[in-house]
């Protein structure tokens, strides 16, 4: 049996965007709050308030855009998560739907798990 040990890395290619960070922040603490519950439905005119956007078709494309932005896939080298090794793994931050007035959202425990023992870089608690 070999010993695991994590190894910090840089896992961003480049800095998000400050709309993105914010966005990803406001998930973050709504998990929090909601006793760390990783599915939660947003209203899409808090996310709008948040951003300091008028609701329009461009508003929530751009809403769409940041949700792309911070879903880019991160490769983490010798992930180990629940007893499991892996020797390359990609995650990304959450899965989300659009509906006519909410998102729903899922983030990921594997990615939520990175941030906290893999990144050298971390932005959730920011």
């Amino acid at each position: 049996m070999s010993l695991h040990t994590i190894e910090k890395q840089q896992l961003l290619q480049e800095p998000f965007d400050d709309d993105a960070l914010k966005l990803a922040r406001a998930i973050f603490n709504t998990y929090l709050e909601n006793d760390k519950d990783l599915f939660m439905e947003i209203k899409i005119k808090g996310i709008f308030n948040l951003l300091k956007l008028q609701s329009s078709k461009e508003a929530l494309k751009y809403v769409r855009f940041l949700f792309e932005e911070l879903n880019e896939p991160l490769c983490i080298k010798n992930f180990k998560y629940y007893a499991k090794e892996y020797p390359m793994r990609f995650v990304v931050f959450c899965r989300y739907k659009i509906h006519d007035e909410t998102i729903e959202i899922e983030l990921s425990e594997e990615f939520l798990h990175v941030e906290d023992e893999y990144m050298l870089d971390p932005f959730l608690r920011g």
